[in-house]
């Protein structure tokens, strides 16, 4: 089969397009090539979480693989039968565990049997999803689909050296299942607030402050719970708040800054959670992208809505549309969210 040529260099031109592709590649068992990977990035090419990311989905998948080194700009990749079993994978350093998350979760779905991933990399770092967000938002959201798939932190990373450990756990789910969601309730928040290596206290303050926000826009506040990790426990000492909606799928998260007050660590994650629940959407800007793939898999044809349209979602669109065609429609609305409509590939004509 001639290979499925994707221009790594659309839309927003970074890692999610590499991530998109080989998952599906995978799922639909087509050949593809990458061209241009992160090219719109300060440092293109392959980097360690996308290395590792290919390396695992090839054991997987017993692929073909070529162009798989660091700073590579171009990958074959070539699946076999997505097999089930217990891998490994380490990205090293403080490469973010949740963007291999983002790669292997679809395929572990379609594989033959239950997939236990152990994947050592950082946990809470910039620029990408909190272990916590992955947990209690995106997967919480599969779960609620039917899958059987949970996330299990034994170790904390923080950057820069990373070191963090945790435990995908999921069982066969191909029968993806249409999704029709367009409007949140008002629900509480709950939450974690993490002390890593610092003074225990920064968590309680973080803590406040997010809650001071919260509740001075009228929102409930339920369960924020508190870790404090002694020193000994992690390579790098670090601090993080992650929230969430109970229901909707919603979620902030803020990281500690030397120089920065805990309690503004907490009201930044605060006031992005509540930006996200302005236009009482379910799914908030940053679930936008990763929900795609599954929409355009699923059995039947899918409504939903997101809190607003970002770069990320419109090239994830794109992506999914060399898969499958133009089969989708975006509707933008007065609050500033977007109503997706999606054909699933699974619908029939």
């Amino acid at each position: 089969m001639e290979p499925l040529v994707i221009d790594g260099s659309h839309g927003e031109g970074g890692g999610q397009i590499l991530r998109t592709a080989l998952a599906l590649s995978a799922v639909l068992q087509r050949p593809v090539v990458v061209k241009n990977i992160r090219a719109k990035r300060p440092k293109p090419g392959l980097r360690s979480q996308h290395l590792a990311s290919v390396q695992l989905l090839a054991e997987m998948t017993d692929a073909e693989v070529r162009g798989a080194s660091l700073g590579s700009s171009e990958l074959y990749f070539s699946p076999g039968l997505i097999r089930g079993g217990r891998y490994s994978v380490d990205v090293g350093t403080a490469g973010a565990v949740t963007l291999v998350l983002q790669t292997i979760i679809l395929p572990a779905l379609f594989a033959d049997g239950p997939v236990e991933i152990v994947i050592r990399g950082g946990t809470e770092v910039p620029h990408a999803p909190t272990v916590d967000y992955a947990e209690n938002v995106f997967l919480r959201f599969l779960r609620d689909l039917g899958a059987d798939v949970h996330l299990d932190v034994v170790r904390r990373g923080y950057y820069p050296r990373g070191g963090g450990k945790v435990v995908l756990r999921a069982s066969p789910f191909r029968d993806l299942p249409s999704v029709r969601m367009l409007d949140m309730d008002d629900e509480p928040v709950d939450g974690v607030s993490i002390s890593a290596g610092l003074d225990p206290g920064i968590a309680e303050r973080q803590r406040a402050g997010a809650e001071q926000i919260l509740r001075s826009a009228g929102v409930s506040v339920g369960k924020i719970g508190l870790q404090r990790i002694p020193r000994s426990e992690v390579l790098s000492p670090g601090t993080s708040i992650t929230l969430w909606s109970r229901r909707g799928y919603v979620g902030a998260s803020s990281l500690g800054e030397r120089g920065i007050l805990a309690e503004v660590v907490g009201k930044r994650a605060a006031r992005w959670y509540l930006r996200q629940i302005a236009p009482m959407a379910p799914f908030d800007a940053n679930m936008g992208d990763q929900i795609v793939p599954f929409l355009f898999l699923a059995r039947g044809d899918s409504s939903v809505r997101i809190a607003e349209p970002t770069e990320h979602l419109v090239t994830n669109l794109w992506v999914c549309s060399q898969f499958f065609g133009e089969s989708f429609e975006v509707v933008k609305e007065e609050a500033g969210s977007v109503r997706l409509d999606v054909h699933g590939s699974s619908s029939g004509e």
